[in-house]
């Protein structure tokens, strides 16, 4: 695992997390330009770092393990926004069952909220696994041109940047490690109460949709959160397409959670 750091050490820190199937280079120019407010982390996941194609991603529990490793150690456990896109969610819900750190603000930009089967047997996630994780595979692991026009499609994003975001070197291994062991776990909701929780959700394409459909159960949960959806924009496409008003955005959320910190 690697980390990219933007801006001045003294300013507030923003930690990234980046999506599953692409690499850190995605939300790269978002970083820096949030380094001109912000201290910047950018996490690069082992398997799928175009500058460390030897490595090989272990699982979601293992790179958060990292992450609050590192925060701890180079800033005191402390975090003032913490960001997540897409299955940099998954990593992010992780990352808040470390109690070593204080996070004032977490935005979950296209958060699944569904959950994984609850399988036990290794045979029944092997098979999961081949078909589930498969199609991801062979659609963003070894894209053609059409198969790049529907992912563009389907999230709601340029061509261009569904290019440029996606990371064609992993293994499967790496790939089959990021559903394998969450498989048979639940999302713990209540950890939204150690954080000021922003979701977010880009409707444009069906994605964000489809990852936002149990809204209402999660509300009823009575978790606090705060929701923010932009119909104009697709899966990510703020970070992605819009990095000024992303940087506005994200500042925004991290100004109205001052004087939260860990509750």
């Amino acid at each position: 695992m690697k980390y990219f750091t933007f801006g001045k050490e003294t300013d507030p820190l923003v930690v990234i997390l980046h999506g599953g199937g692409t690499s850190y280079r995605g939300a790269e120019p978002p970083a820096r330009l949030l380094g001109e407010r912000f201290r910047v982390v950018l996490v690069a996941y082992d398997g799928f770092n175009p500058t460390e194609p030897d490595t090989e991603f272990k699982s979601v529990m293992d790179e958060a393990k990292r992450v609050g490793d590192y925060i701890v150690e180079h800033h005191r456990g402390r975090i003032d926004v913490l960001y997540g896109i897409s299955f940099g969610c998954r990593v992010l819900m992780e990352v808040l069952k470390d109690r070593r750190l204080t996070i004032t603000a977490t935005i979950a930009d296209g958060m699944s909220l569904r959950e994984y089967p609850d399988i036990r047997s290794k045979v029944g996630k092997d098979l999961y696994c081949f078909f589930f994780t498969g199609l991801f595979y062979t659609v963003m692991a070894h894209p053609g041109p059409l198969r790049k026009r529907f992912l563009a499609r389907v999230t709601g994003r340029s061509l261009s940047e569904v290019d440029r975001v996606l990371y064609t070197k992993a293994t499967w291994k790496s790939w089959k490690n990021q559903d394998y062991w969450l498989i048979g776990t639940k999302t713990d909701y209540s950890l939204f109460t150690r954080t000021h929780m922003f979701l977010w959700y880009g409707i444009k394409g069906t994605v964000d949709r489809k990852l936002s459909a149990n809204l209402d159960q999660l509300k009823a949960t009575g978790y606090p959160f705060e929701l923010t959806v932009f119909p104009e924009l697709g899966h990510g496409g703020l970070a992605g397409e819009h990095p000024v008003r992303f940087v506005e955005e994200v500042t925004a959320a991290w100004q109205k959670s001052l004087g939260q910190g860990e509750k």
